[in-house]
């Protein structure tokens, strides 16, 4: 069984998010980890993430127990808070899931 983690962090905080099973995209466990005080940024990444059901991306459906969908949310959520950065060992997607079929490179 593998074991991903997303990391969401700041100076002095930190959302750390595990997932563990055979595959990222459905994992059998996610875990989420508070480290410090995050402030409103652990809400705001929750609401993101379940705001995913309806979310088409790569011809496959994101939701919220998908780690690559968490980690998308993680990204974005750095982007919107300077000072947060995001780490995370998920392997890197295969061409096939990159690219819709169709799509020019």
């Amino acid at each position: 069984m593998a074991c991903w983690t997303i990391t969401l962090e700041r100076e002095g905080a930190a959302i750390v998010i595990r997932g563990e099973g055979d595959d990222p995209h459905a994992p059998d466990r996610i875990d989420y980890d508070l480290r410090g005080s995050p402030g409103p940024v652990y809400r705001e990444l929750l609401d993101r993430i379940r705001g995913g059901v309806e979310v088409h991306l790569l011809d496959r459906m994101k939701d919220e127990r998908d780690l690559y969908w968490i980690a998308e949310c993680a990204y974005t959520e750095a982007l919107l808070h300077p000072g947060w950065s995001v780490e995370t060992d998920l392997p890197l997607l295969s061409e096939a899931e990159e690219l819709p079929e169709g799509a020019i490179p």
